[in-house]
C-alpha cells in the first residue's frame, strides 16, 4: 500500500516520539537514510518533501534540506507528540 503525505507526517512525528523526542530533538540520520527513505517508493519520496514542508509550515519541526535531510523538533512539534 502507497503511503500518501498525511501516512508520511505521521510516521515522522511518530518515530519523534518512540525516541521521546523533545524540542530541538533531531532525527537520527540512520533511521531516515537507512530504516525509512530506502523502503519509499520515487512518489513518496517526492510526497516526503511535501509532508515535511507541511510539517514545518505548521511549526512542528524546522527543516534542513541537505544531501542529508535535518528535522527537528520545535516546541509546538514535543507538545504535540507528548
Amino acid at each position: 500500500m502507497s503511503k500518501d503525505i498525511k501516512d508520511i507526517k505521521k510516521d515522522i512525528l511518530d518515530q519523534f516520539r518512540a525516541i521521546e523526542g523533545e524540542e530541538n530533538d533531531t532525527l537520527p540520520d540512520t533511521w531516515l537514510m537507512e530504516e525509512y527513505l530506502p523502503l519509499l517508493n520515487p512518489y513518496e519520496k517526492r510526497d516526503f518533501e511535501k509532508a515535511i514542508k507541511q510539517l514545518a509550515a505548521n511549526g512542528f519541526v524546522k527543516y534542513k534540506k541537505g544531501d542529508v535531510p535535518k528535522l527537528k523538533l520545535t516546541e509546538k512539534g514535543a507538545n504535540l507528540i507528548h
